[in-house]
């Protein structure tokens, strides 16, 4: 069957009405990045509280077809580990101009 080389004003016209009036999708449809987002929670959840690691959550997604790999959920494990780090640090730094100083700052003279 060939295609057509042609068209009239009308079908292109009657083509864009069509296609603008398609339903909005982008609610149905969530993106794999926005559904790990969605359960990270729950997955930090599981990995804090009740003792699962990176591959029995994926184990247990899998089961209901969603295909994260291990390393996604690992990731968002260590992220949230690493930001909890991150801010004993900070608060670390800013508390270390106490007593501690001191004792250095006698060292050092």
């Amino acid at each position: 069957m060939a295609t057509q080389q042609f068209f009239t004003q009308e079908q292109i016209n009657e083509a864009k009405s069509r296609l603008e009036n398609l339903p909005d999708l982008s609610p149905t449809r969530i993106t794999r990045n926005e559904a790990l987002d969605s359960l990270r929670g729950t997955i930090l959840m599981l990995a804090k509280e009740k003792g699962y690691n990176a591959k029995d959550i994926k184990s247990a997604l899998d089961d209901m077809q969603f295909g994260f790999s291990e390393k996604a959920i690992s990731d968002v494990i260590k992220e949230n580990g690493k930001a909890k780090k991150q801010a004993r640090d900070r608060k670390a730094r800013s508390a270390g101009t106490g007593a501690g100083n001191e004792v250095r700052d006698a060292v050092t003279k």
